[in-house]
């Protein structure tokens, strides 16, 4: 989960999320999904075994206000021909103000 302190309306909220490759394989992001109201980029090189990746989110927070909580999918190559894809959900949370 990625959270951030309050914000008000029509701030950038940059947000990262790092992840350390545990498997015995070697991991490659294939996509990142997630809204419109977000810019979001990921290490493009292949992750091995013991190596750590990153996600970075930039939220718009522009016409947004109240509680929010928007998920972002992180969906790895698929490798092994006879197993589901690995796919990561994040969730960016936080409050964003009215600004006034």
């Amino acid at each position: 989960m990625l959270v951030f302190e309050n914000a008000t309306d029509g701030d950038q909220i940059e947000a990262i999320y790092e992840f350390a490759n545990t498997g015995k394989q070697a991991l490659t992001i294939e996509i990142v999904s997630a809204c419109a109201c977000m810019e979001v980029d990921w290490t493009r090189t292949t992750i091995g075994p013991g190596e750590h990746g990153v996600v970075k989110v930039v939220f718009d927070t522009t016409g947004r206000t109240g509680d929010l909580s928007k998920d972002i999918d992180v969906i790895f190559k698929n490798t092994d021909p006879e197993a589901y894809p690995l796919v990561k959900r994040l969730k960016l949370m936080g409050h964003v103000f009215r600004r006034i």
